[in-house]
């Protein structure tokens, strides 16, 4: 692609799509340093082709823990087919190959960058993939001091065709990366809520998630199960009043889910779903918006039977409004536009 062509799709539009995200993984290992190792327990058994995913989903795998190792803009777009998209928070469609080039070259050397796949899981037939990643670094440029160290997880949809990304689309919490930039950024989940006892008004999921019915949401659990998520550190937490505090906060900022089912995936002991839509939502006595939005959970059973509850879900668009955001993201990106005053 020519500098000329590059230079043309770099539009204000474009570096704001760039500046929404750090995409299936971006940026590019510190200037005059070693590239970093395959570092991650997974990763290792990857490459070294121990995985029990399918060939192609393996082969597609043992490529992303490559990237992530040593991260540079040609071998990340060789992860996708010639009509691949992404699809990320604060995006309000999915990008083309251009866009995803344009913004890499956008956020090269924004950040020291690096990610590392901890665990897979796929469709029988390998096409669909979901991926948990450590995204980790310091933000800032190649050439100057490190900047405030950023580190946090991320899940990521993969629809394959072979080897390669033909959709992809990313379930993270900006709010963890820009904290490294502002610590006086909320934490949404700081405290939460005493609630009531409540019955559940419905037994199928998609609908209590629509209703922000947190009771049936958590019909089942007991104090086996252990809920993580944003806001909630390594530790999460248990018992079915707390994960029902938890969901009531979020609820707080989140006044209107239209979400559609989207990927299902069960493999062994895990089983991912996610769900894909809008959400009319705001910060605290903001003004209300309507964004894209998406949630993924993921159950695992264990040995013993015991089940793990994760959730991905966004959380920036609940603790700051957009000019709030837009300035965050110029920390990042001085090039993007100063919020208007009085905005």
């Amino acid at each position: 692609m020519s500098r000329r062509l590059l230079g043309r799709i770099r539009s204000t539009a474009v570096l704001a799509a760039a500046a929404a995200l750090l995409p299936l993984g971006s940026g590019t290992a510190a200037a005059g340093t070693a590239p970093a190792p395959v570092s991650s327990d997974y990763c290792k058994g990857v490459v070294a082709g121990q995985s029990s995913l399918p060939a192609d989903a393996a082969a597609f795998m043992k490529a992303y823990c490559e990237w992530g190792a040593d991260p540079d803009v040609p071998r990340y777009m060789n992860l996708f087919t010639d009509t691949g998209t992404l699809m990320d928070s604060g995006l309000p469609a999915p990008i083309g190959r251009l866009a995803i080039e344009a913004q890499m070259g956008s956020l090269l050397g924004a950040v020291d960058y690096h990610f590392q796949p901890v665990s897979a899981v796929s469709s029988a037939d390998g096409r669909v993939v979901f991926v948990k990643a450590r995204n980790f670094g310091t933000v800032g440029p190649e050439s100057g001091p490190p900047g405030p160290a950023f580190d946090y997880i991320t899940t990521h949809r993969l629809v394959l065709d072979g080897a390669k990304v033909e959709q992809g689309r990313r379930f993270w919490d900006q709010t963890e990366l820009f904290r490294s930039l502002n610590p006086g950024l909320p934490n949404l989940f700081a405290s939460l809520p005493a609630v009531r006892p409540a019955e559940p008004r419905t037994r199928d999921r998609l609908t209590a998630w629509n209703t922000r019915d947190s009771a049936a949401l958590v019909e089942g659990v007991d104090d086996a199960v252990r809920l993580t998520g944003p806001g909630l550190g390594p530790q999460g937490l248990t018992g079915k009043r707390e994960m029902r505090a938890y969901l009531e906060r979020f609820f707080t900022r989140v006044h209107d889910l239209r979400l559609e089912p989207g990927n299902t995936v069960r493999r062994g002991p895990v089983t991912y779903r996610e769900w894909v839509g809008h959400a009319e939502l705001s910060k605290e006595g903001g003004t209300k918006r309507t964004i894209t939005y998406g949630i993924t959970e993921r159950f695992t059973r264990d040995a013993r039977g015991d089940v793990a509850w994760d959730l991905a879900f966004e959380t920036l668009d609940l603790v700051a409004d957009e000019c709030e955001i837009g300035n965050l993201r110029r920390l990042l990106f001085p090039q993007l536009p100063e919020c208007p005053s009085g905005a």
